[in-house]
């Protein structure tokens, strides 16, 4: 019950980011939109920055965790780009704020996380030792996060299966052996 409850706070409060910026948002505007009580709030979180917190690594990770049971790499990109734009509001506006630093970490280790996952099963045989699988992963990591940062502020709809592909293509398969 009390998973289910920290969801309906994190679905209201993405709720009213669509009208006010992710520092105007108080806890008395989120108890209103949400129909509980501010005991509620605060018995679930410390403030609103242990929710932000808490709906940024939610997204983030099951972007991960649902991306870890594709069949292949191309598949896991399609899932964690959805899921990454089906939250493109949220995540916008917390890079817009001061949490971007603390954002960008955390989109980028969960790039790592999930591509580590299809690297280790494929990687190129021709790296001389696990500090330069690391660097390319991590090096990779960098640049899809890049990548995805832009994604969030472009205003024209992504077309998440060419955009996959793509990056399958260019990026993830040159670390694969052939």
């Amino acid at each position: 019950m009390a998973g289910k409850t920290k969801l309906q706070i994190l679905k209201s409060f993405s709720v009213l980011l669509a009208d006010h910026e992710l520092d105007k948002i108080t806890v008395t505007m989120l108890v209103e939109e949400c129909h509980i009580s501010r005991q509620t709030f605060y018995y679930h979180f410390a403030d609103i920055q242990a929710l932000i917190d808490w709906g940024v690594q939610q997204y983030t990770h099951g972007c991960v965790t649902d991306a870890k049971k594709a069949a292949n790499m191309e598949e896991a990109t399609i899932i964690y780009l959805t899921k990454i734009d089906e939250n493109r509001l949220f995540l916008r506006k917390c890079f817009s704020s001061s949490l971007s630093g603390y954002m960008t970490a955390l989109l980028r280790n969960s790039i790592m996380e999930y591509t580590s996952e299809f690297y280790s099963q494929f990687i190129n045989f021709g790296y001389q030792d696990n500090n330069e699988v690391d660097f390319a992963i991590e090096f990779t990591a960098n640049g899809v996060t890049g990548f995805i940062i832009s994604m969030l502020y472009t205003k024209t709809e992504t077309d998440i299966t060419t955009l996959a592909a793509k990056m399958n293509n260019y990026i993830f398969k040159r670390l694969v052996k052939r």
